[in-house]
Protein backbone atom coordinates (compact mmCIF):
# COMPACT_ATOMS: atom_id res chain seq x y z
CA UNK A 1 0.00 0.00 0.00
CA UNK A 2 1.15 3.86 -0.27
CA UNK A 3 -0.56 7.07 -1.29
CA UNK A 4 -1.65 7.16 -5.29
CA UNK A 5 1.67 8.00 -7.00
CA UNK A 6 4.14 6.47 -4.69
CA UNK A 7 5.27 4.04 -7.30
CA UNK A 8 3.45 0.88 -5.42
CA UNK A 9 2.40 -0.50 -8.92
CA UNK A 10 6.18 -0.61 -10.36
CA UNK A 11 7.70 -2.01 -7.40
CA UNK A 12 4.97 -4.78 -6.48
CA UNK A 13 5.67 -6.11 -10.09
CA UNK A 14 9.69 -6.17 -9.81
CA UNK A 15 8.58 -7.92 -6.08
CA UNK A 16 6.40 -10.41 -7.95
CA UNK A 17 9.02 -11.23 -10.28
CA UNK A 18 11.68 -12.01 -7.70
CA UNK A 19 9.55 -14.53 -5.95
CA UNK A 20 9.26 -17.61 -8.16
CA UNK A 21 5.25 -18.38 -8.35
CA UNK A 22 4.03 -14.81 -6.89
CA UNK A 23 1.06 -13.71 -8.59
CA UNK A 24 -0.80 -9.92 -8.40
CA UNK A 25 -3.74 -8.81 -7.61
CA UNK A 26 -4.81 -5.48 -8.02
CA UNK A 27 -6.80 -3.51 -5.91
CA UNK A 28 -8.14 -1.70 -8.86
CA UNK A 29 -10.11 -4.86 -10.21
CA UNK A 30 -11.59 -5.32 -6.71
CA UNK A 31 -12.79 -2.00 -6.87
CA UNK A 32 -14.89 -2.85 -10.30
CA UNK A 33 -16.25 -5.84 -8.49
CA UNK A 34 -17.24 -3.67 -5.52
CA UNK A 35 -18.45 -1.16 -7.95
CA UNK A 36 -20.92 -3.76 -9.82
CA UNK A 37 -22.00 -5.49 -6.14
CA UNK A 38 -22.96 -1.36 -5.37
CA UNK A 39 -25.13 -2.06 -8.64
CA UNK A 40 -27.17 -4.53 -7.68
CA UNK A 41 -28.27 -3.00 -4.47
CA UNK A 42 -31.73 -0.96 -4.48
CA UNK A 43 -30.25 2.79 -5.31
CA UNK A 44 -30.58 4.06 -1.56
CA UNK A 45 -28.99 1.20 -0.18
CA UNK A 46 -25.59 1.65 -2.14
CA UNK A 47 -22.24 2.56 -0.84
CA UNK A 48 -21.25 6.00 -3.14
CA UNK A 49 -17.56 5.82 -1.76
CA UNK A 50 -16.62 2.77 -4.34
CA UNK A 51 -17.55 5.38 -7.21
CA UNK A 52 -14.57 7.92 -6.60
CA UNK A 53 -11.13 7.36 -5.46
CA UNK A 54 -8.52 8.21 -3.12
CA UNK A 55 -8.21 11.88 -3.41
CA UNK A 56 -12.00 12.67 -4.53
CA UNK A 57 -13.77 10.74 -2.31
CA UNK A 58 -14.21 13.92 0.28
CA UNK A 59 -17.03 15.15 -2.42
CA UNK A 60 -19.57 12.33 0.05
CA UNK A 61 -18.61 13.76 3.36
CA UNK A 62 -20.58 16.37 4.76
CA UNK A 63 -21.59 19.17 2.33
CA UNK A 64 -18.78 18.19 -0.40
CA UNK A 65 -16.44 20.39 0.51
CA UNK A 66 -12.38 19.57 0.84
CA UNK A 67 -10.88 20.15 4.15
CA UNK A 68 -7.84 17.89 5.19
CA UNK A 69 -10.10 16.23 7.43
CA UNK A 70 -13.47 15.64 4.98
CA UNK A 71 -10.26 13.90 2.53
CA UNK A 72 -8.75 11.90 5.01
CA UNK A 73 -12.74 10.52 6.29
CA UNK A 74 -13.46 10.27 2.66
CA UNK A 75 -10.45 7.75 1.83
CA UNK A 76 -10.75 5.58 4.98
CA UNK A 77 -13.93 5.57 3.63
CA UNK A 78 -13.58 4.35 -0.22
CA UNK A 79 -10.69 1.81 1.01
CA UNK A 80 -13.09 0.26 3.69
CA UNK A 81 -15.61 0.36 0.80
CA UNK A 82 -13.16 -1.65 -1.51
CA UNK A 83 -11.33 -3.52 0.87
CA UNK A 84 -14.52 -5.12 2.50
CA UNK A 85 -14.64 -7.51 -0.36
CA UNK A 86 -11.47 -9.35 0.79
CA UNK A 87 -13.72 -10.68 3.35
CA UNK A 88 -14.65 -13.36 0.76
CA UNK A 89 -11.55 -12.96 -1.70
CA UNK A 90 -8.71 -14.21 0.66
CA UNK A 91 -10.30 -17.09 2.16
CA UNK A 92 -11.39 -18.29 -1.19
CA UNK A 93 -7.83 -18.28 -2.04
CA UNK A 94 -6.61 -19.89 0.77
CA UNK A 95 -9.66 -22.56 0.14
CA UNK A 96 -7.31 -22.68 -3.59
CA UNK A 97 -4.11 -22.65 -1.84
CA UNK A 98 -2.70 -19.75 -3.08
CA UNK A 99 0.28 -19.16 -0.94
CA UNK A 100 2.26 -16.34 -2.68
CA UNK A 101 -0.44 -13.59 -4.15
CA UNK A 102 0.95 -10.02 -3.86
CA UNK A 103 -2.23 -7.60 -3.17
CA UNK A 104 -1.52 -3.48 -4.39
CA UNK A 105 -3.23 -0.66 -4.10
CA UNK A 106 -3.74 2.50 -2.02
CA UNK A 107 -7.04 1.19 -0.90
CA UNK A 108 -5.41 -1.83 1.50
CA UNK A 109 -4.81 0.65 4.22
CA UNK A 110 -3.29 -1.27 6.88
CA UNK A 111 -6.59 -0.46 9.07
CA UNK A 112 -8.53 -2.73 6.37
CA UNK A 113 -4.92 -5.12 6.23
CA UNK A 114 -5.33 -5.83 10.11
CA UNK A 115 -7.66 -8.96 9.67
CA UNK A 116 -5.49 -10.21 7.36
CA UNK A 117 -2.10 -10.16 9.14
CA UNK A 118 -2.02 -14.03 10.29
CA UNK A 119 0.62 -15.81 9.74
CA UNK A 120 3.11 -14.80 7.05
CA UNK A 121 1.33 -11.86 6.10
CA UNK A 122 3.06 -8.65 5.92
CA UNK A 123 2.21 -5.16 4.79
CA UNK A 124 4.51 -3.41 2.77
CA UNK A 125 4.22 0.73 3.63
CA UNK A 126 5.61 2.32 0.24
CA UNK A 127 6.73 6.16 1.24
CA UNK A 128 8.10 8.88 -1.15
CA UNK A 129 8.14 13.07 -0.87
CA UNK A 130 7.18 15.63 -2.73
CA UNK A 131 9.72 15.86 -5.77
CA UNK A 132 9.25 11.84 -6.36
CA UNK A 133 5.52 12.30 -6.32
CA UNK A 134 5.29 14.94 -8.44
CA UNK A 135 8.00 13.78 -11.07
CA UNK A 136 5.15 10.31 -11.14
CA UNK A 137 2.49 12.66 -11.43
CA UNK A 138 4.23 14.39 -14.87
CA UNK A 139 4.95 11.70 -15.83
CA UNK A 140 1.36 10.00 -15.51
CA UNK A 141 -0.56 12.86 -16.28
CA UNK A 142 1.49 15.45 -18.01
CA UNK A 143 -0.84 18.46 -18.58
CA UNK A 144 -4.47 16.90 -17.90
CA UNK A 145 -4.68 20.16 -15.65
CA UNK A 146 -8.01 18.17 -13.89
CA UNK A 147 -5.98 15.27 -12.81
CA UNK A 148 -3.30 17.37 -11.34
CA UNK A 149 -5.58 18.98 -9.03
CA UNK A 150 -7.05 15.71 -8.47
CA UNK A 151 -3.83 14.92 -7.55
CA UNK A 152 -2.37 18.06 -5.50
CA UNK A 153 0.66 16.88 -3.89
CA UNK A 154 -0.84 18.70 -0.85
CA UNK A 155 -3.52 15.56 -0.81
CA UNK A 156 -1.00 13.33 -1.81
CA UNK A 157 1.25 13.84 1.47
CA UNK A 158 -2.16 13.85 3.50
CA UNK A 159 -3.53 10.26 2.54
CA UNK A 160 0.57 9.28 3.14
CA UNK A 161 0.69 10.64 6.73
CA UNK A 162 -2.94 8.82 7.34
CA UNK A 163 -1.37 5.45 6.02
CA UNK A 164 1.81 6.05 7.81
CA UNK A 165 -0.39 6.59 11.30
CA UNK A 166 -1.86 3.42 10.84
CA UNK A 167 0.92 1.36 9.93
CA UNK A 168 2.86 2.44 13.31
CA UNK A 169 -0.28 0.94 15.05
CA UNK A 170 0.13 -2.18 13.60
CA UNK A 171 2.25 -4.74 15.74
CA UNK A 172 6.08 -4.93 14.93
CA UNK A 173 7.18 -7.50 12.35
CA UNK A 174 3.35 -7.49 9.86
CA UNK A 175 4.53 -4.37 8.05
CA UNK A 176 7.34 -3.07 6.73
CA UNK A 177 8.21 0.72 5.16
CA UNK A 178 10.26 1.10 2.69
CA UNK A 179 11.26 4.91 1.34
CA UNK A 180 10.98 5.08 -2.04
CA UNK A 181 12.48 8.30 -3.01
CA UNK A 182 15.25 6.32 -4.90
CA UNK A 183 15.94 4.22 -7.11
CA UNK A 184 12.92 1.35 -7.79
CA UNK A 185 15.67 -1.61 -7.48
CA UNK A 186 16.90 -0.04 -4.12
CA UNK A 187 13.39 -0.33 -2.88
CA UNK A 188 12.68 -3.75 -4.10
CA UNK A 189 15.71 -4.64 -2.56
CA UNK A 190 14.81 -4.04 0.83
CA UNK A 191 11.29 -5.36 0.59
CA UNK A 192 12.83 -8.26 -0.63
CA UNK A 193 15.53 -8.46 2.39
CA UNK A 194 13.00 -8.03 4.66
CA UNK A 195 10.64 -11.03 3.14
CA UNK A 196 13.78 -13.07 3.42
CA UNK A 197 14.73 -12.42 7.07
CA UNK A 198 11.11 -12.95 7.93
CA UNK A 199 11.02 -16.18 6.57
CA UNK A 200 7.96 -15.24 4.24
CA UNK A 201 10.29 -15.94 1.29
CA UNK A 202 13.40 -18.44 0.94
Amino acid sequence: TGTPLSGKSTISLLVASNIEGCTIQSMDIIRLLAQERELQKPEKERNPFVKYGACDSFLFVGDGSYTPRSLIVGFNSYAQAVSSLLDRIVPGLEAQGAQKVLFEGVQITPQAAAPFLAGDNKLIIVTSDASKLESNRNKRYGQDAELVARYSIDRLLLLQGEIVRQGQELPPGKKFFIDNTGDYLNSVEGIIRFLLIEGVII
